[in-house]
């Protein structure tokens, strides 16, 4: 629900931050992989390294909802393509003086943003690598939006980038003042948009634009398909077809009488089908067939698979015999 209590742009989430790709389809890998296969040790450590970035985007999140409901408009994980190249942005806050764009990492140890190099070493454990400049991916995205912009001939308006450390237990450092201003942890993020902000007193939107460009970035956010079995190098066949109980975990279970049936524990379940297709379609490249999916879930007949398939209100591409389905990636 809005609120309208003064003048100004009414705040409002306009795209909630949902699960990563990356997570749903590590998720779905370790679903469909037998529980001793070689890749698992590995799929775990990414999952675990991915769930901890996630869990920071989350904890920013909370500190970007406590910013001036009249004054912001938020997107967070928006994905969008300029010169067919994909680029992705954890959040994004527009008004209408500025666009904020924040890129957030959950890195440990002591962190150090060297403005001349443009490199960040991270200190950790007696030992000193280098990591992802967070400021610098900012930049870039900074560079597309605006050539995004540019392309649709819409209004260009300034736009501001933020660092944001989520692991508050990291210690951050900067060789400068001016980076150093667009450096902060989660807890500092409303106080770093707002000091931001000031620097940007002319209004060069309406609220009604402010408005109809953050829809129309919704509205062509497109989050990519992952390619988990090229980079695990798997083969299709590795993966595990049919039915496991969701309560014994045996496989398979069986279609009988309109349920899907567990020879060991007895268990019907209604939907057993919808988490395996929708495994399936996110580790391999996110198309079926009818075919493919009679296949999985070790069924004969064209129409039940059909009837299963269109339930799931899945993207439909073709027509009849050839036709593939999609899933919905948000």
């Amino acid at each position: 629900m809005v609120e309208k209590k003064k003048k100004g742009v009414i705040f409002l989430l306009i795209k909630a931050r949902g699960i990563p790709i990356w997570i749903q389809c590590l998720e779905a890998l370790l679903r469909l992989l037998p529980q001793n296969h070689r890749v698992i040790p590995d799929i775990n450590r990414n999952l675990k390294y991915r769930r901890k970035g996630y869990n920071g985007e989350k904890s920013s999140d909370y500190y970007a909802n406590l910013l001036d409901k009249t004054e912001f408009l938020i997107l967070h994980d928006l994905s969008l393509f300029h010169n067919k190249l994909h680029f992705q942005i954890d959040t994004l806050i527009l008004t209408t003086r500025f666009l904020l764009i924040i890129e957030i990492k959950c890195l440990e140890g002591e962190l150090y943003f060297n403005h001349e190099t443009g490199q960040l070493t991270v200190s950790h454990h007696q030992t000193v690598t280098g990591a992802d400049n967070p400021l610098i991916q900012a930049l870039n995205h900074c560079t597309q939006l605006k050539g995004w912009f540019r392309d649709r001939k819409m209004i260009e308006v300034p736009m501001e980038h933020l660092a944001i450390i989520s692991n508050t237990q990291s210690v951050i450092r900067c060789s400068n003042y001016e980076t150093a201003r667009h450096v902060g942890t989660d807890k500092s993020l409303p106080l770093k948009v707002m000091e931001l902000s000031k620097r940007y007193k002319k209004e060069l939107l309406t609220e009604k634009e402010v408005k109809r460009i953050a829809k129309a970035l919704k509205k062509v956010h497109s989050p990519q398909p992952i390619n988990i079995l090229g980079f695990y190098k798997l083969k299709p066949e590795e993966l595990l077809n049919y039915i496991a109980c969701p309560n014994c975990g045996y496989r398979p279970m069986v279609r009988f009488r309109g349920y899907w049936h567990c020879k060991i524990c007895y268990v019907n379940s209604k939907d057993a089908h919808v988490g395996v297709i929708s495994d399936h379609l996110l580790v391999k490249g996110n198309r079926i067939t009818n075919l493919e999916c009679r296949l999985i879930l070790g069924i004969d007949s064209l129409k039940l698979a059909n009837k299963m398939l269109t339930s799931m209100d899945l993207n439909r591409e073709g027509k009849t015999k050839g036709r593939r389905y999609t899933l919905k990636l948000t």
